[in-house]
C-alpha cells in the first residue's frame, strides 16, 4: 500500500508546485494593482479627456495594463525564486 510513497513526493513536483504558486501569486497582484491604480488613473483620464462621457474607460485601461505588469512581474519573481532554490537544494542532495 505504502511502497510508492516516494513517487507522490513534493520535491518530484517541484515546477508544478512552483508553478501553481506563481500563477495564484500572479492573479493576486494583477487584481490587487488593477484596484490600487484605480483612484489615480480615472482621475487622471477624467482631466486628460475632460468633456468626454467615456473617459473612465482610458483610466480602466491604463490600470489593466498596470495589473498585467505586476502580475507577470510577481510570477516570474516566484519562478525565478523557485528555481534558485530547487537548484541549491539539489547540489545539496548531490554532495551527501
Amino acid at each position: 500500500m505504502f511502497e510508492n510513497m516516494d513517487s507522490t513526493t513534493p520535491e518530484k513536483y517541484w515546477l508544478l508546485w512552483a508553478s501553481l504558486k506563481a500563477i495564484t501569486l500572479g492573479v493576486g497582484c494583477f487584481f490587487l494593482a488593477l484596484f490600487l491604480s484605480l483612484p489615480v488613473t480615472i482621475p487622471w483620464s477624467k482631466h486628460y479627456w475632460a468633456g468626454d462621457g467615456q473617459a473612465v474607460l482610458g483610466g480602466m485601461g491604463v490600470s489593466f495594463m498596470f495589473g498585467i505588469a505586476s502580475a507577470a512581474a510577481a510570477a516570474s519573481y516566484m519562478m525565478r525564486r523557485a528555481t534558485q532554490r530547487n537548484r541549491a537544494h539539489g547540489s545539496r542532495q548531490q554532495g551527501k
